[in-house]
């Protein structure tokens, strides 16, 4: 707990104060820590100690479980794969439903943007897994519903891809 204290001072000034004028009055405010005092029943909270993450090389990025020590419960791989199908999923269903291409059609016209769209999805996942910095919880959006949800769309993506497969025509 802080107490403050108030103390007036009188302003300085360079010069001599001309007639007519007074000295102008100020008031400053210090912030002084009081003292903590312990005795045998009082017990100090411990501060929350701060332990920077050590960060991962490509290699155990791309490794098929996540790193002793990590912040991650999946691979590197279960997360860029699930957060590729997600995209995927969505983006394939909807120009499905507004244009009635199928995947490979759709591919085929934007092939560029399709791979500089995973490059940038892969990047980026690596970037936080070899770092090994995650966000914190928000709201309902958690580690496992994102897990869940990519395995989702994984499953979701592979259905969609092989009924293409097989009808030879879009889904939607």
């Amino acid at each position: 707990m802080s107490a403050f204290t108030v103390t007036s001072a009188l302003a300085a000034r360079v010069a001599a104060p001309k007639a007519g004028r007074s000295a102008r009055r100020s008031t400053v405010v210090r912030a002084a820590e009081e003292p903590v005092v312990v005795d045998a029943t009082t017990e100090i909270p411990a501060k929350p100690v701060y332990v920077k993450p050590t960060s991962f090389t490509l290699q155990q990025a791309f490794a098929f479980s996540a790193p002793e020590g990590s912040n991650f419960i999946a691979s590197g791989p279960e997360l860029m794969n699930g957060r590729l199908a997600m995209l995927a999923f969505v983006a394939a269903a909807g120009a499905e439903i507004s244009t009635g291409e199928t995947v490979m059609q759709q591919f085929s016209e934007a092939p560029t943007a399709v791979l500089l769209t995973t490059a940038l999805f892969v990047a980026a996942t690596l970037k936080t897994f070899t770092t090994n910095t995650i966000s914190d919880t928000i709201g309902p959006f958690t580690k496992e519903k994102e897990l869940l949800n990519g395995r989702a769309a994984m499953i979701g993506m592979a259905i969609l891809l092989g009924y293409e497969a097989v009808k030879h025509v879009a889904l939607l």
